[in-house]
């Protein structure tokens, strides 16, 4: 089995369609979407939906897996399940390692297994040519600083970070994703890491994805998927 671990962000626009129909229909094409992930051999190492805050698209999904053909898979289940009631808007592919400016060790998954935050941010992001050309010592010393007025932050104890890379996988060169139970919290910490010195050489970081947890749509190892019950947009 691969070591990677690949992520991906899709983002979907609701039509008339979906609107219109009742909820019977809606629950119904969750339902047949959920069996279709569970029915997955081997299952992602995780798949959560969100309702989303942003006004061009209104459901988000973020999944993970060893594989990246299974999230390619997991992307085809989902646009088969909303066929006529919505539309993909956006997608997000990246590989989820250890940053080459931290202490490596620990198992990158074992946060998969923690029980979701009620918020998740997603974001595209690249760095100008600049930034390549300095000493890796350089580059080490600035985002060391970014890092510490995360961590040191009063607000930031709660909020869960994961910078993943897209070298050659995107438009993009990093996917930065984002868990917090605290709007507030996180709109604070993201203020604080204006003042950072790596914002110099940072030259996209948009469009920003902004999801509220759909639990009852939600994969995660050692979590009960057998209810019926489907906690969808109504």
């Amino acid at each position: 089995m691969s070591a990677e671990v690949y992520m991906m962000v899709l983002a979907y626009r609701l039509q008339p369609a979906w609107w219109s129909g009742d909820s019977i229909l809606r629950g119904r094409i969750a339902s047949r979407l959920r069996k279709s992930i569970e029915d997955s051999t081997p299952g992602p190492l995780f798949f959560r939906a969100y309702k989303s805050m942003q006004w061009d698209c209104d459901l988000l999904f973020w999944c993970a897996s060893r594989e990246p053909e299974q999230l390619a898979d997991i992307k085809l289940k989902i646009n088969s399940a909303f066929v006529g009631v919505a539309d993909p808007t956006h997608s997000l592919l990246s590989l989820f390692e250890e940053s080459p400016y931290v202490k490596p060790g620990g198992d990158l998954t074992e946060g998969f297994r923690r029980e979701p935050l009620r918020y998740f941010v997603a974001y595209p992001m690249s760095k100008s040519a600049d930034w390549y050309q300095l000493d890796y010592e350089e580059r080490k010393r600035i985002m060391s600083e970014h890092i510490g007025i995360a961590r040191s932050h009063p607000e930031g104890k709660g909020i869960r970070s994961y910078t993943t890379y897209s070298y050659g996988l995107g438009d993009h060169e990093f996917v930065v994703m984002y868990e917090t139970d605290s709007l507030t919290a996180w709109s604070h910490v993201t203020g604080a890491l204006r003042e950072a010195r790596a914002r110099k050489w940072i030259i996209n970081e948009t469009p920003l994805h902004l999801g509220v947890l759909l639990p009852d749509l939600m994969l995660l190892p050692g979590k009960d998927t057998t209810r019926d019950r489907i906690g969808f947009v109504a």
